[in-house]
Parts: structure tokens; sequence; C-alpha cells
């Protein structure tokens, strides 16, 4: 409904400082200069008043769905699973006159489920919230039902007087107290405002000032975490008709609007950090942004910080959205989670970045808004009005999705690296890949509170091949995958991982997970269109160890590998792929179809093999290349699982679905062992068998100290170096570990260096070509140059390892 979204444009409230330069908060923050008060650029006033009482309904109308067609069978069908899900807790409520608890089932009980969570306290609050919303919202079973009313009143008063209140202080998890709790309580004063009395609205209000005072918890008001507790504030401020609180729920949100260079937050790449360690954009991200939208909704336009979110929404988020969901590898926990899917993260974070998108200029609205359009209505795994859509918001996105004020518009092709985070992005044509990697920055997986338990090898080089097969991975992928076989990764085949959740030590605000030692893991890329990753992988409980490279151009993606190693007498494996198979698959190995049921075969002289999904779609197929002799495994399997396999709170529900796998075996204890493959995404069995005979990529190296490889038809030479190397190797040299990627154009050569291991001031390296000059523009370097060489000694202190730039003239 558009007249609920009260959205200000208040274009001269963003103010210059004293010196000129705009710093992006100025909008929000007081001034004592008299001209202009903070607060004016965002909360509506009423002759010098804030309007706390218009704010309030705003914020109802959405959590009840507004002005919502009853009619609209996708609102009765909502409300229908709404009040069935109400139902199944509320018929089992206590309301004895001496009760000692209002539900008693394990969801409530302390230590139970979790070994932190204060569940007796944050489950009865949050039921109580729902209850109190489908009594405000028209068209439920419960609209104004007056047990209904009496039991949300009293059952909000019980806790008062025995679980929640300034008597009774915070234990266990924190973020239940900050942000769980007082988020469930302000949604309770919100739908039942006037069904309370003032002096009960002021007690609840006293209670969330007793355990949230400010929005600054312990170090822990970072990220997501922060703007939780900077929109609860606000909504506070809106319930106790207090302008300070608002005031400090809005410039809370001024430590956040920033960059970082370590632990948690937005990085000048686009990176996004939660919990220190954890690239988290599609799950702590997504929050993050909810809630920034939130804000923006309800209490107007930020002016600047507007440009800033606009820019994270083209940089950090974009790149890792394909067909409408959000890549698994930038989700962490939440991919342990049935209801959350990649596809339901995806329509969130699109959503809330149109919500944004529209107090920008609208040179930012023209660019950003058709690439949204696009992804809606390009999934086909989920349907957004119906699963995803706001009930308050869905007139206006019908409009938006089905009239003809924005055109749709896919990307273009892109290679987008997230150095601060380890993952790597290359859109295609009709593809996506995702990298996963770790390092000792960035740590390979999350369990917390058991969830997320067979993990281990999520950010072991996990290469999330995305088609048009847009279920692959939803759809009970990671209830039923093979976690020791997921595709990219080099692995210990026989090692047994224990199942174990982390735990919050004294003092320790976030669990501690593994964190590999090698702190080689990155790669250079030019033009945003090419290149080349690498993870010097050290596995976390066995002797294994491999140096991994991924040279990525186009609709081609070659993977290499050296130094694999083991001393442990257990099979290594390379996992090629594990795709779930959604359609009538069809799998050939050089040109005849094999395995059209279950079961496993294994060759040494293939040359290619072809996956057809079965969907009638070639860009839901995949051809693979194999540039050299290897012992090459394929198998069909029907796999079962659980979700409460690797999450203690999922269901146990049995789930069952089909795969098909792809790897090299390197035997028992491997020493410098090595591979070789390429992957073609969206090739027909025909078009793989063609590359087969004549291949644009070729291997020039793949030696322990240094891998070579080229692109012949782009011109592109891409090194990694996991070692210095003083003399030459294919026409460089590098003084340091490093990444190098070269494309020759007719008069010049681009030169991309980045330093992997994110520790060197400087990077010098020598290349064998006669050049005429250097043009650094943004990259500070040294040149030298003689008659046949070029020497640069490159600047990367602080670069996180971004790619440095260098245009060489030919001579």
């Amino acid at each position: 409904m558009k007249g609920l979204l009260f959205v200000l444009f208040f274009l001269d409230c963003f103010v210059p400082r004293n010196d000129g330069v705009h710093d992006g908060l100025d909008c929000f923050v007081p001034r004592n200069d008299g001209v202009v008060d903070g607060l004016d650029c965002f909360v509506p006033r009423n002759d010098g008043v804030v309007d706390f009482d218009s704010l309030r309904l705003q914020y109802f109308s959405q959590i009840t769905g507004g002005d919502a067609d009853l009619k609209d069978p996708i609102v009765i069908k909502r409300q229908q699973a709404t009040d069935e899900a109400v139902a199944d807790f509320y018929t089992k409520m206590n309301r004895a006159s001496k009760r000692e608890y209002l539900w008693n089932d394990v969801a409530c009980q302390d230590g139970h489920i979790s070994p932190f969570r204060p569940l007796s306290v944050t489950t009865p609050l949050s039921r109580l919230s729902s209850l109190a919303v489908v009594y405000a919202t028209k068209g439920s079973v419960y609209y104004h039902d007056p047990q209904v009313k009496k039991d949300v009143l009293e059952g909000l008063g019980w806790m008062y007087s025995h679980k929640w209140s300034p008597k009774y202080p915070a234990y266990g998890n924190w973020w239940d107290w900050v942000v769980g709790m007082p988020l469930s309580v302000e949604n309770i004063l919100v739908a039942m405002y006037d069904d309370f009395t003032p002096e009960d609205r002021a007690k609840y209000i006293q209670t969330l000032d007793y355990y949230t005072p400010d929005v600054n918890y312990e170090g822990a008001s970072t990220g997501a975490n922060k703007v939780w507790q900077c929109f609860s504030m606000a909504l506070r401020g809106v319930l106790a008709h207090d302008e300070s609180k608002i005031r400090m729920g809005v410039e809370g949100l001024k430590t956040e609007l920033k960059t970082v260079n370590r632990h948690d937050g937005f990085y000048e790449d686009g990176s996004f950090v939660q919990h220190q360690w954890h690239p988290y954009t599609g799950g702590y991200g997504a929050s993050f942004l909810n809630e920034m939208a939130r804000m923006m909704i309800l209490f107007g336009k930020y002016g600047e910080p507007v440009s800033m979110l606009s820019k994270w929404i083209e940089t950090a988020y974009f790149p890792l959205i394909f067909n409408g969901a959000m890549m698994d590898m930038v989700r962490g926990r939440e991919i342990a989670r049935e209801t959350v899917s990649d596809h339901a993260t995806g329509h969130s974070i699109l959503l809330n970045a149109y919500n944004i998108l529209k107090n920008a200029d609208e040179g930012t609205r023209n660019r950003l808004l058709p690439r949204i359009k696009y992804e809606f209505t390009n999934d086909t795994a989920r349907d957004f009005l119906s699963q995803s859509c706001p009930t308050w918001q869905l007139t206006e996105m019908r409009e938006f999705l089905h009239g003809d004020r924005v055109e749709a518009q896919p990307p273009a092709p892109y290679h987008k690296q997230f150095s601060a985070m380890d993952r790597i992005v290359h859109r295609g044509n009709g593809f996506a890949l995702g990298l996963a990697m770790s390092s000792n920055r960035i740590e390979n997986y999350e369990t917390l509170d058991r969830e997320n338990m067979k993990s281990w090898h999520t950010g072991d080089g996990v290469t999330y091949l995305y088609t048009a097969d847009q279920k692959l991975f939803s759809d009970q992928f990671w209830s039923t995958v093979d976690y020791y076989r997921l595709p990219g990764i080099t692995v210990d085949a026989e090692q047994q991982h224990e199942a174990k959740s982390l735990v919050f030590g004294k003092g320790l605000l976030y669990p501690d997970g593994y964190k590999s030692p090698s702190k080689w893991v990155g790669g250079a890329s030019l033009e945003g269109k090419y290149g080349i990753a690498g993870m010097w992988f050290r596995d976390e409980k066995s002797s294994l160890q491999a140096c991994k490279s991924w040279f990525v151009v186009d609709n081609e993606i070659l993977a290499l590998g050296t130094g694999i190693s083991s001393s442990d007498d257990r099979t290594i494996e390379t996992i090629i792929d594990n795709r779930k198979i959604n359609g009538m698959a069809t799998i050939t190995l050089d040109g005849s179809p094999i395995l059209e049921s279950n079961g496993e075969t294994n060759v040494k002289t293939a040359l290619w093999a072809h996956f057809d999904a079965g969907l009638g779609d070639t860009k839901a197929d995949v051809g693979y290349y194999f540039p050299e002799t290897a012992d090459i495994h394929l198998k069909r399997e029907t796999r079962s699982g659980s979700w409460s396999e690797f999450n203690f709170y999922g269901s146990p529900i049995v789930h069952t679905r089909n795969y098909f796998n792809l790897w090299i075996s390197h035997g028992k204890n491997p020493s410098a062992a090595t591979y070789a493959y390429i992957l073609l995404p969206c090739k027909s069995a025909a078009e793989t068998k063609t590359y087969a005979a004549s291949p644009n990529m070729k291997i020039l190296l793949n030696a322990p100290d240094v891998q070579v490889v080229k692109a012949e038809r782009e011109r592109i030479t891409a090194w990694n170096f996991w070692e210095a190397s003083v003399e030459a190797v294919y026409g460089l040299s590098a003084d340091a570990p490093c990444s190098v990627i070269i494309k020759e154009l007719d008069n010049e050569l681009l030169l991309g260096v980045s330093d992997p291991t994110q520790e060197n001031d400087t990077l010098t390296i020598t290349l064998y070509q006669p050049v005429s000059e250097a043009v650094t523009e943004n990259t500070t370097a040294e040149v030298h140059l003689s008659d046949a060489s070029i020497t640069l000694k490159i600047n990367v202190k602080g670069a996180l390892g971004a790619t440095k730039v260098i245009k060489l003239r030919k001579r």
C-alpha cells in the first residue's frame, strides 16, 4: 500500500560540515549551531512536535498487513498458514490461576535445547508477540478475539512478575535480552497499544530500559546486531513518546555506516564479515539491510547514508545473487535452517534494497531497480509475491513487477573478488560461480548453538556452480548432500568428523572455530571480467595439504591442484562436482551414455564428460574436460538425510534426493600429486566434445611453487606464485608469493597483481618483455625500465588482497 510508505524527502537536511566536506552522517547527527536539528531529517513533526502516534500507526500497519485486500488469495492463504502456526502453540498455553509457566514444551526450557539460550523467557515472549499480532490483524481467526486479548495481557503480566523485569538479572546469551526479547515486547505494545494501561506500558518500557539502556552492548554492537539494537531503541522511543530514544537509535547507526579493515562490517571491496571471522552477507548482512530498510521506511530519508547503502547494495549484495537466490557461501549457519532458503534470503535482500533505493537519486534508481526486477521475475524456484512479499506491500510490488515503469535488466558478466572474506564470484552467460575459501583470517565454517554441524568443508575451496537448475542448492540439498564430497574440495575421503558445536567461553564474545594456518588465499582479476584465485589448503583434522587454483574466463573454469600430500594412510580425493539431480538426467563419458541407474564407475583415460540435467534447457547442463590422465570416478546415487542431523533444532523428517558425483582419486599417502580439470557450464554434450578437441585454456605449468595458465582466445596469462621466484617463469619473476594476471592487447598490456597473503608492504615483479611506459593511475609503484624488461615495485600495504592494475605500453 503506497499510503503506508511514509517516506520524507528532506532535500535540505544534508548539510556540509564546517570544513565543507560531507561525511554522510550530518543529516542525523545533532547540530548545535542552530542550523539543522538532526532529528528533523527523518521524523515527521506536527507543529514542532514529533508525531509519535503517526509513527506507531505506520509500524502497526506493517506488522498487521495494513489495508490488505482480504479477498486476495495470497492474503487468505498466508493468514491461514499464520493462524495454523499460532494455533499449534496457543492450544498448549497454560491458563491455570496459579501457573508456574505459560508453556512448558522443550522450546521453553532453559538448557534443554540450547546450553546457553534463556528460552524460558525468549520463547514465551516471542509467542505472545505472535498472538498480539494476529489479534490485531484483520482476516485472522483471532482478530479482536477477547480471549486472545486476555491471554496476551495476562501472559505478559505473568512474565513481568516471574521472568522478565528489573527484579530478574539477564543470564545466558546476550542476544536474547538485547535484541530478541525487546523486539518481541515492542511488537506486542504496538499491536495492542490501546489495550494496555499507560501504567503497564510504562513498566514494560522501563524493563526494556533495564536490560538495554543503550545501543552499545559490550562490544557486540556491530553489523546486524548493532542495527537491530538501533531499530529497537528507536521503536521504543515511539512507544514511550521519548524523542531522545529515537535519536539514540538513529545516531547509533553511524558506527556501521562506514567501511572497516578488520573484523565486523563492510569492507571496501564489498565483503561483509560478522562474528569477526565469517562471511555473512547473506545472513547477518541480510538482517542488517532489513533493519536499515525498516528504519528508512519508518523514519524517512537519511541523506548521504542512502548513497552509502546504495553502494553496498550494488557492490556487496548484488554480485552474490543469481536468479533471485543468495549464494549459500555467504549465509553461514543459515544453510542449516530448512525454512530459510537461498531464494528466500535473496528475496528479502532484493525487497529491502528496493525500499532503500526509493530514497536514492534518480540515476541510482534507474541503474539498480531494473536488476531487482530481473532477479525477481527470473526466479522460477520461488514466487516472490505469494511466498516472500510482506502483506502490506503486495499492491505496490505487484505494480512494480507487472507494470512497465521499470524494465527488467540482467547484469552483464562480471568477475568479483571479495578478498577480505575469502570469496570469489564469477557470473558468465547463463551461470554463476561462487568460490568459498578460508585462511588464517577467515574461518572455514561456523557452528554455534548446535547449528551447521556438518559444515566442516564448506570453506575448503567449494565451487558453487549455479545454472538454470534453480533448485540445485535448495530443495533439500543441505539435508541430503554428502558433506565429504562438496564440489571443488580436496578431501581426506575416509576421515570422520565429529559433530561439535562451539560454545561461548568466559570473556569470549563469539565462539572461535578453526582458522587455517595458511595466509596464501586470494587472487587477481582484470576488467571485472577475468580472474585467477588460489588457496593454500591445510586440512583441519589431518596432514593433508594442497595448493589449489582456479582460472576463470567467460564460460570456462580451469581448476588446478599441486603439491597434494598426505601421510595418514587414507584415500585423498578432489571433488570435481556433486550435483543434485532434479530432472531426467543423462550422464555421458567420451560420447557414451553411462550410469543410467545408480552405480559407480572409474576410468583413467577419459577426455571429457557431460551432465545433462534433464530439464530441457542446456543452461542447466555442465560439461567437463580433463586435460591430463587421472583416476576419474563417476557415481550416481540416492541419498537420504534430515535437517536434524546437522541442526539440533531441525526437523527429523527424512528426505531423499538423487545425485551425480564426479571426482579424482589421488590414492593413499599422495606426495606432490596434481590435478587439472575444466568446468564448462551451459554447454551441451556436442559443445563439450568440440571444446575437448580444441581447448581454449592451456596449462603452461602446474608445479608446487608456481602455476601458470593461459586463455588463448582472450590472450590472457595468469600466474599463482606460491613462493618467490627470482628466476623467470614464463617471462615473469616475483620477489614474494603473489597472484598475477596479464591481458595482451594490440599496443599494450594490462597487468593485475595482488598479495594473497595480505602481509607484504610491497611486491616486486619483473616482466621480461620490452615495454616503453607504465601507467600506474591509482596504483603506487616504482618503475624500472630496461631494453628487454620492466621491473615494478608495487605498494600493496593495506590493500587487503585487492588487485593493483598497471597499464604497460608495448615498445
